[in-house]
């Protein structure tokens, strides 16, 4: 019998379609009849839709409730018409009709509901109980599905409606009351407009503490107004002392009160059934990154920082480094460097197989010169002396190898290299300019210089980020760094001003199972009892007063729960920053329990900021203040671990510069003593620094009284004068070298002879970087050596506390009279 044929063209059979859906076919089969309906029925038993058209059909509409998320039904389309069966001599019709049958699945939407964590248990004095529970609530596709209704009950109550925060159609809130004690059983339920439904249960346990009729006001109380019987006099404690020297005494471990000691056990929480298992196995994953851009200096906004890899340079020597190798033929500093490395130029040159030696002409064409001034001590005096007109320059050498304009060595004709030797010599001076080179660590630019004048400090700023999300981008800056140990407590992060580390390489991530190590410590109570614990340290022989509850809080801390605790390793490489994303830890009894990282939202604030960075404080700002951010100044940064590429050991040298930075309330000024400077040799070259000596001339032998203009001062005390600069503000003032008044009325300025105070020529120093205690500055060489093996030396200053306030002797207007002075004006 013939029929109609009815297709579906959209959706495909066993697919998955949205509660809005859209259904499209068509009828074929009619011949020279006509379709006379379409019906569509919406799971078996469902409703019935008309579609539009017949021959080619569509209809589009929303799901029925009684189909669930994640149901599957059916689709059924049913067609009905006419075809012709005869045509002559009279046309016959037949009634007709077709089905076509789609299995489909419901997609799974349902409202997504949680709760936030609420204190339980707790303890109240009275009933009933109010706290304000909340959470959020929300559904994917909220154009078809809306924002779902929250409804909350107590125990086996009725369900009120929660109401939405505004501003925040996500979030919901609830004024919750529990008039009960005991454990509160609380439902929260999020549906939507068809009626699927998500379930949150949370259990509320109360425990009433009831307050007294009438209450005695010379009882004690804690916060919360709970009567109480602590006081800092009434703590005591047990501990077993066996003195006795036979060993059975103490082996019995006799107990004369077990009573007692249950009721105590009791008292403490013992009997409360929480036995857990050991931890055996840790699992921690994290996110880390290695630093990627330095910055040296105070941090401008928003600055593109050059590159920086923490896995080639130390971060502590390329920021303390200073100049050290001589600039060029006139610099009469490390003339032993100088001598010493042109004759190493001479062996290299003696050793490498060529034609022809030219050591000779080597020598005669790059010798070392007399200097213009001879140098101060004896010793460098006979070291020029001795080395002048013998030994090589490596000052003139290293100034004629580097070519700025080419990358190949050109020498000089007079030399009358062969053209068959070119070749060699050039290869061991481009390897003996390397090695020059590469002697020290030093600014190559004034932009690699983090060593602040106007602040006698460094500064510097390490950036990196964690993601491509812009809040991932961490910029950390050591903005006063004394010299020294540069470690993560010495960085804050900057909120303020960032390095810009666009496109620079994302981080990877660290997953690592390990096995947790119980910590240990010196007089940590062992975990067997017939175990013999460490006798060097006995926290119950410690004495303690009524009053010392820090004290005994530290020894029942100790005693008590020392072996309580457990240490996971992670390795990390060195420079990077890191955040946890979870810890697993599994337990004896196969028990897996997520721990939380200190500053997740879901937890309590934390009171934890051990090895946390915080953020930055600059001058002006309020400790405290709230950021746009919604962060505060000052305030630690949770979850974010940052190991800097510090050294681990180094070693220093003896002092080649020494000054003394210090006030003279006296003179209303400032000094900056120059006690000792490097010579050309190397050596620290002693000053002389009394002022007493400086005025000691004896008087004139005529008995008529002397007028004397002022007095003078070593020409090792810099003179630094409180100037106000017209681009500053009132309230900013800062220290000027300058010049000294003569006797006969000439102002002498004082030359700086050392590295700190020459620094001040272009840059003044602010007047509060020398304080009444005095600041006192010393250059010195360091050497370390790397994580990959490489050798590093430099030179760097270190900023310390100085002497405390003095007095260089500076007077004015005195008449000396056969040794009796009157002193005028200072």
């Amino acid at each position: 019998m013939a029929g109609l044929f009815v297709f579906v063209a959209s959706p495909a059979q066993y697919s998955t379609v949205g509660r809005s859906i859209q259904l499209s076919g068509s009828v074929g089969g009619a011949g020279s009849g006509s379709v006379s309906w379409v019906s569509i029925q919406l799971g078996a038993g469902g409703p019935t839709v008309k579609p539009n058209g017949r021959e080619n059909w569509s209809w589009q509409g929303l799901i029925p409730n009684n189909i669930r998320p994640g149901q599957a039904f059916q689709i059924i389309v049913t067609a009905s018409g006419v075809i012709q069966t005869k045509g002559w001599p009279e046309p016959e019709y037949e009634t007709v009709d077709g089905q076509a049958v789609l299995n489909v699945v419901l997609e799974n939407v349902v409202p997504e509901l949680t709760v936030d964590s609420f204190q339980s248990p707790v303890v109240v004095t009275q009933f009933p109980y109010v706290f304000q529970l909340e959470g959020s609530a929300s559904e994917a596709k909220p154009e078809i599905y809306g924002v779902p209704q929250v409804q909350y009950r107590i125990g086996n109550g009725a369900f009120v409606a929660a109401s939405p925060v505004i501003g925040n159609a996500a979030r919901w809130t609830a004024g919750v009351s529990v008039a009960t004690k005991g454990d509160t059983v609380i439902t929260v339920q999020a549906s939507d407009n068809f009626g699927s439904v998500t379930t949150v249960q949370k259990t509320l346990t109360v425990l009433e503490y009831p307050m007294p009729t009438e209450v005695d006001p010379n009882v004690k109380t804690t916060l919360a107004g709970v009567p109480t019987t602590s006081s800092i006099t009434s703590w005591t404690r047990l501990e077993p002392q066996c003195s006795n020297a036979d060993i059975g005494s103490s082996s019995n471990a006799r107990l004369f009160d077990p009573l007692w000691l249950m009721t105590r056990q009791w008292q403490i929480g013992e009997f409360q059934g929480e036995d857990t298992g050991s931890p055996v196995q840790a699992r921690v994953r994290a996110t880390g990154a290695l630093l990627t851009r330095c910055y040296f200096g105070e941090l401008p906004e928003n600055n593109k920082a050059p590159p920086y890899d923490p896995t080639l340079e130390p971060l502590e020597a390329v920021v303390e480094r200073r100049r050290m190798r001589p600039a060029g033929a006139d610099d009469s500093r490390m003339l032993t460097l100088a001598v010493e490395a042109g004759l190493h130029f001479l062996r290299m040159l003696e050793r490498n197989a060529t034609a022809k030696k030219y050591r000779p002409a080597f020598l005669a064409h790059y010798v070392l010169q007399p200097p213009l001034t001879l140098s101060a001590d004896d010793a460098g005096r006979r070291f020029v002396q001795t080395m002048v007109g013998r030994a090589p320059d490596a000052r003139r050498l290293a100034s004629a190898f580097r070519q700025p304009d080419s990358s190949q060595i050109v020498f000089d004709a007079a030399l009358n290299i062969a053209a068959a030797d070119r070749a060699p010599v050039q290869q061991v001076a481009s390897a003996w300019l390397a090695w020059y080179d590469g002697l020290f660590t030093e600014p190559g630019a004034p932009s690699q210089d983090a060593w602040m004048p106007s602040r006698l400090e460094y500064a510097v700023s390490v950036a990196t980020r964690l993601s491509a999300d812009p809040q991932d981008a961490l910029t950390f800056s050591a903005s006063e760094f004394d010299g020294g140990r540069l470690d993560w407590s010495s960085f804050d992060i900057n909120k303020t001003a960032g390095v810009d580390t666009t496109g620079d390489v994302y981080p990877i991530a660290l997953t690592e199972t390990t096995m947790p190590a119980p910590v240990s410590f010196h007089g940590a109570p062992a975990p067997r009892f017939w175990e013999l614990e460490d006798a060097k340290i006995a926290y119950g022989l410690v004495s303690a007063g009524p009053a010392d509850v820090a004290q005994m809080l530290m020894i029942e801390y100790a005693s008590t729960y020392g072996n309580d605790w457990f240490v996971v390793p992670l390795n990390l490489p060195v420079g990077s920053v890191t955040r946890i994303d979870s810890l697993v830890v599994t337990d004896t009894f196969g028990v897996r329990s997520l721990l939380r990282p200190i500053g997740d939202p879901e937890l309590p604030q934390p009171f934890f900021s051990l090895w946390q960075v915080s953020i930055l404080r600059r001058a002006g700002e309020s400790l405290g203040a709230e950021l746009p951010t919604g962060e505060r100044i000052g305030a630690p940064v949770p979850n974010l671990f940052f190991l800097p590429p510090t050294l681990g050991r180094t070693i220093d040298g003896a002092p080649l510069e020494d000054v003394l930075f210090m006030r003279d309330e006296m003179a209303n000024m400032g000094w900056g003593i120059e006690r000792s400077i490097e010579s050309a040799i190397e050596t620290p070259l002693k000053l002389a620094s009394d002022p007493a000596q400086a005025n000691s001339a004896p008087p004139p032998s005529t008995a008529l009284p002397r007028y004397r203009l002022s007095t003078t001062v070593p020409d090792n005390w810099i003179p630094l004068l409180p100037v106000q600069p017209n681009n500053t503000d009132n309230a900013v003032s800062q220290l000027r070298p300058g010049a000294v008044l003569q006797p006969n009325s000439t102002a002498k300025p004082q030359f700086a002879r050392s590295e700190v105070l020459k620094a001040l020529s272009t840059q003044w120093l602010y007047d509060e970087e020398v304080p009444r205690e005095g600041v006192h500055i010393t250059r010195r060489r360091h050497m370390t050596r790397w994580i990959d093996g490489s050798t590093w030396v430099w030179t760097a200053f270190r900023s310390e506390v100085g002497t405390g306030e003095g007095s260089a002797g500076l007077r004015f207007d005195q008449i000396e009279d056969g040794g009796r002075s009157e002193q005028g004006f200072d």
